[in-house]
């Protein structure tokens, strides 16, 4: 009987040993899990950055604004033939159309006039580039209109025409200095052709078109932005670089007003939820853990809530300390922060 007894006592007590001695305690903090990059779309100036490191984001939140080259329009009128589309190469849309857009001006015909016929008064033959002129159909005196010099050259002058009244293009014209068409203001004649549109052209690639055929636009509105790279997957966009998914900022490489290259590294991010426990365990602890152990962890800044995550790394070499870096992944994240301490126990 007492040798049952004895025996009875010494597995219990190597029973209690082997359990304390398979129990493990670590401090490690948690980490990003994944860490990745993004890149400047094109070349250009970067503006004034929006976020700071450490900042939580969402998808299609702004980081920074990357200039663009911006054409404008040169004179009210309106849009026609549109063949540029974002992500276009502008040299390539510009071969076979003659431009990336055309525009038409507010004025349809021009004239190109000469004083011979002018009124016998020497004023008369000399003309003024910007004066306001008059003219009227020689074959019909109910078509006229009024016209603006835009040219002159000895006793040759050209004449855009603003308004009109029935005019055709063909038509022989009188141009007068009188709205009245008196005799004695005639200053020559001239004949109507058709103002053709104008091809707007520009280098690069094209990052937005912002007008579509038909639009009537004003002198100094936007029509296109461009940039100097070949863009990615031929896809335009707004010029602003933004989060592709949730996550968190870790790095800023660069500062607003900087300029960057294209395909420069801009920023460091971790995505929503990917996030691990680094611990550190010495050399005497290996023997203990294994990949896909599973261990109970808690945090400082959550007080008694307790998380469950499972071994997924061992290093195999240590570090500088003699210590080995162990790796755990989380089941749920919420409430979690990189850099919080974690006590991770099995």
């Amino acid at each position: 009987m007492k040798k049952l007894i004895a025996a009875l006592l010494c597995l219990t007590c190597l029973t209690a040993g082997t359990a304390l001695a398979e129990s493990l305690e670590m401090e490690g903090t948690i980490q990003p899990g994944k860490r990745l990059l993004l890149t400047a779309p094109y070349s250009g100036m970067a503006d004034s950055l929006n976020v700071s490191q450490g900042d939580v984001l969402a998808a299609g939140d702004a980081l920074v604004a990357i200039s663009t080259q911006k054409v404008y329009a040169d004179f009210d009128g309106t849009v026609t033939g549109v063949f540029a589309q974002a992500g276009d190469n502008a040299a390539s849309v510009t071969g076979r159309y003659g431009a990336l857009l055309y525009m038409e001006r507010e004025a349809l015909y021009t004239a190109q006039c000469t004083t011979s016929g002018a009124a016998a008064d020497n004023e008369n033959k000399i003309i003024h580039a910007g004066e306001t002129v008059y003219v009227r159909s020689s074959a019909d005196s109910k078509r006229d209109g009024v016209a603006r010099v835009t040219g002159v050259s000895g006793k040759s002058y050209t004449l855009e025409v603003l308004l009109e009244d029935g005019l055709k293009i063909g038509d022989t014209v009188k141009v007068y200095r009188d709205d009245g068409f008196d005799t004695d203001s005639c200053i020559g004649t001239g004949k109507l052709n058709r103002i053709d549109p104008v091809a707007v052209t520009a280098d690069g690639s094209v990052l937005c078109v912002h007008v579509k055929n038909g639009q009537t636009v004003s002198r100094g509105d936007v029509l296109l932005e461009m940039v100097p790279d070949a863009l990615r997957g031929m896809k335009g966009g707004d010029g602003t670089v933004v989060m592709p998914q949730d996550g968190v900022l870790l790095e800023l490489y660069i500062q607003g007003g900087e300029r960057v290259e294209n395909d420069q590294v801009l920023a460091a991010y971790c995505p929503a939820g990917e996030l691990k426990i680094v611990c550190s365990v010495d050399e005497e602890d290996l023997s203990l853990i294994a990949v896909g152990d599973e261990f109970t962890v808690t945090f400082e800044a959550t007080g008694d809530k307790a998380y469950d995550a499972e071994v997924t790394k061992i290093a195999a070499a240590a570090d500088e300390k003699g210590e080995f870096a162990v790796t755990l992944t989380l089941e749920k994240t919420e409430g979690l922060r990189i850099g919080m301490s974690a006590t991770a126990t099995k």
